[in-house]
């Protein structure tokens, strides 16, 4: 980066911190509900005598909601990383080229680190 820092003025970055504060919410509220779900999921077939395919069919249910955990966990440690960038005043600042990432990327992807490159 070059000795001229370059950043979004302090009203942007709140905008965005309001953006990603309100992602991170959801996502926490999602995840949330998954690993109930899931905890509630695993006492149910604890508590009951199913059989193999009703017991495939939650296994199955079950890989797929830890999949989908996995992701939710991915988001929030993103907007969380992002949240940290606004807190330094480098967020939006492109990792490759030290130029400001576009307003519409950001909007489009808050987390975003790169911009796209117009061709």
């Amino acid at each position: 980066m070059s000795e001229n820092p370059i950043q979004y003025s302090s009203e942007k970055l709140e905008k965005f911190k309001t953006i990603i504060e309100s992602d991170l919410k959801k996502t926490t509220e999602e995840l949330a509900r998954f690993q109930n779900d899931q905890k509630d999921q695993k006492q149910h077939l604890a508590n009951t005598n199913v059989d193999f395919n009703q017991s495939s069919k939650h296994f199955q249910q079950q890989a797929k909601d830890k999949q989908l955990i996995r992701r939710l966990q991915d988001k929030s440690r993103e907007l969380q990383a992002a949240l940290t960038r606004i807190e330094n005043k480098t967020y939006g600042i492109c990792d490759r080229t030290g130029q400001l990432i576009r307003e519409e990327r950001l909007l489009a992807k808050s987390t975003a680190r790169f911009d796209i490159l117009p061709n």
